[in-house]
């Protein structure tokens, strides 16, 4: 009986027969589509995300990307395997020919897009790993071709479509090798300088007889990328002179990016350019978004083989092979195929047609973005093609285009969060699940993350101005940790004021949350009275929060080390014993603004959080011992902080957020480097013999 009731389980729960029948049937083919999707997705959206900051880009990016070579190696495994159960009598089943012939163009899939090669820097470096891939890739799409060889047409057009693919798979290893660390580094030239030719002449001069008498220091900054003979070229592409001063300073910024050290030529190349009368904001900070594109495409894309002649020639071969195998196919199906009654699934040719349809759109996008390009405006601006460029110009003024043109360089905006948002705000729904998800402090950030525009914030002009009015100090006595080095220290030290140097001190990240909340205490505290630019300094403090909580990496080693959570819950349980009633921010501002001495002593228990209440409120009851520079203190002390962190940043963290809509601390730490003010350069000066006299 029990034997009678296990079996009758076992029947109930067994999987229908037509459900299996129909399993198999679409198991490979649903392999199929998925990887065209994930193909379709790459090429939408790998590109964009270097412009959208969004969580949910970068979510759809990564499963398409570690989905994609899966899924690719999954179906062409499939196709290997089904081989055993695909002959008749000896004879090779015409449906499986068909099929067959989807194994090459599933190397097309891993050679993947040219919008993105590698999600991120880590796997360039895995360029090894796909090196082994092609091998194993190709031989098992060989073997299908040997088993499934017939001689008929559609053998030799598994040939050419296994050509096709397998040169884009190679060519994806070959980016990847490209962008890897070593290779990297190894790719940037050695800057040469005239110092060997000079030092060479005068060794000619004392054979001579001459004596040396006076040790100089020759410098040429050259200018022919903007001589006058292409003005006329520049005025017909928009921003052609800030894509040829990014074009003529990318080695710089490479050597920056390999964490290479510049010497003091370079550095006085760069100041020219930047400190001069005709550089403003605006085009100072497009340079750097034009820098930053072409680094991103070097690290993250293919367009180190797509603008070469190769590149070109690989894809326009590739579209007019593919497009004349589907025509093949298409016209085999439509009048040979009626004569000799092949029976083609219905279903498994349009598959296939989809499959070289895609593949053809594919590189044919890439072909159609090409002259819209930054390094296709760049080649044109040098060999003068003014009909091009102006051609090119006129459909970039046309609808959505216009509007894309100016924003697809990077995201133009900044994280922003508040401590007091994040303690006032409501535990998170089915918290204990989230936790045991470990998804719960990912879950809180994002809901108390907001992004502001970087224009409304205005925070370029702060930082341009600053950096230009301290070299224009110093000049060339000023050094980099003059500059940064002192996290607000040389702000309030210009102000008189060494009685609040402690809170520049402290832990750095001790420090940003202590200024942070005071900086929201005097927000609160001075109300219509506070100057234009609060909302400047605000925009700061929740940036420096939003670096140390969402991206503490960023930040100088060592300086990450409270936990935020912590603190903010402190906060909030705090707060609750203070008022007793349901905590609102007003209120919270007020207590705090009118906490006295007495009061303060109460609250430094030793606790973080409190620790946290207790300095800002100090600092700020000793900002407002005089009210007309304290705003001006808040705004330099958080743009100083600010200049600190973008400088000890390693330059790894900086390429790493390129692929995430990219971060304005970035941009900071290439403006500071175009004036000379990180310290990647060796300000020491080699001397150069450049004036002989007659003995």
């Amino acid at each position: 009986m029990i034997l009678v009731k296990k079996r009758m389980m076992i029947e109930v729960y067994t999987i229908p027969q037509s459900w299996r029948e129909l399993w198999q049937e679409w198991e490979l083919r649903g392999m199929i589509l998925l990887s065209v999707t994930i193909q379709i997705v790459l090429v939408i959206l790998g590109n964009r995300r270097k412009y959208i900051a969004g969580i949910w880009i970068r979510f759809i990016v990564w499963s398409a990307y570690l989905l994609g070579d899966t899924i690719a190696a999954m179906a062409a495994g499939m196709l290997s395997r089904n081989i055993k159960e695909t002959y008749k009598g000896g004879l090779l089943d015409a449906k499986y020919e068909l099929t067959a012939f989807w194994a090459p163009l599933m190397l097309l899939h891993l050679g993947g897009t040219d919008a993105i090669t590698a999600y991120s820097l880590e796997d360039n470096e895995l360029w090894k790993r796909h090196l082994f891939g092609v091998a194993t890739q190709a031989m098992a799409t060989f073997y299908i071709l040997f088993m499934d060889w017939t001689g008929s047409r559609m053998s030799y057009l598994f040939i050419v479509m296994f050509s096709v693919g397998l040169v884009k798979y190679c060519e994806r290893v070959w980016v990847l090798y490209s962008a890897s660390e070593k290779k990297f580094r190894d790719s940037i030239p050695d800057i040469t300088t005239d110092e060997i030719k000079i030092m060479e002449e005068c060794k000619l001069k004392e054979l001579e007889g001459y004596h040396k008498v006076l040790e100089v220091q020759v410098l040429e900054v050259h200018e022919r990328d903007f001589s006058t003979d292409i003005s006329s070229i520049i005025s017909s592409a928009p921003h052609a002179k800030e894509l040829l001063i990014a074009c003529s300073l990318l080695e710089m910024v490479k050597r920056l990016f390999a964490d290479l050290i510049l010497g003091v030529q370079e550095r006085d190349v760069s100041r020219a350019i930047f400190d001069n009368n005709d550089m403003n904001k605006e085009k100072a900070f497009e340079v750097i978004e034009i820098e930053l594109k072409l680094i991103f495409d070097l690290l993250y894309t293919k367009a180190k083989a797509v603008y070469t002649f190769w590149g070109i020639a690989r894809r326009i071969i590739g579209i007019l092979l593919t497009l004349i195998v589907f025509v093949v196919i298409l016209l085999d199906e439509m009048v040979i195929s009626k004569k000799k009654h092949h029976n083609y699934s219905k279903i498994d040719f349009t598959i296939t047609l989809v499959l070289l349809a895609v593949a053809v759109l594919v590189d044919l996008w890439a072909i159609v973005e090409l002259p819209f390009a930054d390094q296709t405006i760049l080649w044109l601006i040098k060999n003068k093609k003014t009909t091009l460029l102006k051609a090119i110009n006129s459909i970039l003024q046309l609808g959505w285009l216009k509007k894309q043109s100016k924003t697809y360089r990077w995201s133009n905006s900044i994280g922003q969060i508040s401590l007091l948002r994040f303690a006032l705000q409501k535990p998170l729904p089915c918290l204990p699940i989230l936790k045991l998800l470990c998804v719960d402090e990912i879950l809180e950030i994002y809901q108390n993350e907001t992004r502001e525009g970087i224009l409304e914030a205005n925070l370029k002009g702060l930082i341009f101005v600053e950096c230009r009015h301290w070299l224009k100090l110093r000049g060339n006595e000023i050094t980099p940790e003059e500059f940064h080095g002192l996290r607000g220290g040389r702000t309030l030290k210009n102000f008189g004021r060494n009685d609040i140097d402690w809170s520049v001190k402290l832990e750095m990240d001790l420090s940003i949350l202590v200024w942070h909340l005071a900086t929201d205490i005097c927000c609160h505290e001075d109300g219509d009275t506070r100057p234009a630019y609060h909302k400047m300094c605000t925009s700061l403090s929740r940036y420096m929060l939003y670096l140390l909580v969402k991206h503490p990496y960023m930040l100088p080693i060592g300086s990450a080390h409270i936990k935020f959570r912590d603190i903010y819950l402190g906060l909030r349980e705090f707060m609750e014993e203070q008022l007793s009633k349901p905590v609102k921010q007003e209120e919270t501002l007020d207590m705090l603004k009118n906490m006295t001495a007495k009061d303060l002593l109460t609250v430094n228990d030793g606790d973080k959080s409190t620790l946290v209440i207790f300095y800002a409120c100090k600092l700020k009851s000793a900002l407002n011992t005089n009210e007309n520079e304290t705003w001006e203190i808040i705004k330099k002390v958080w743009l100083e902080m600010m200049c600190h962190v973008a400088s000890y940043c390693s330059r790894k963290y900086h390429a790493q957020q390129l692929r995430r809509g990219g971060e304005f601390v970035t941009h900071v730490w290439l403006l500071m480097a175009h004036f000379g003010l990180t310290d990647q350069f060796q300000t020491r000066r080699n001397p150069t013999i450049g004036e002989v006299v007659l003995r």
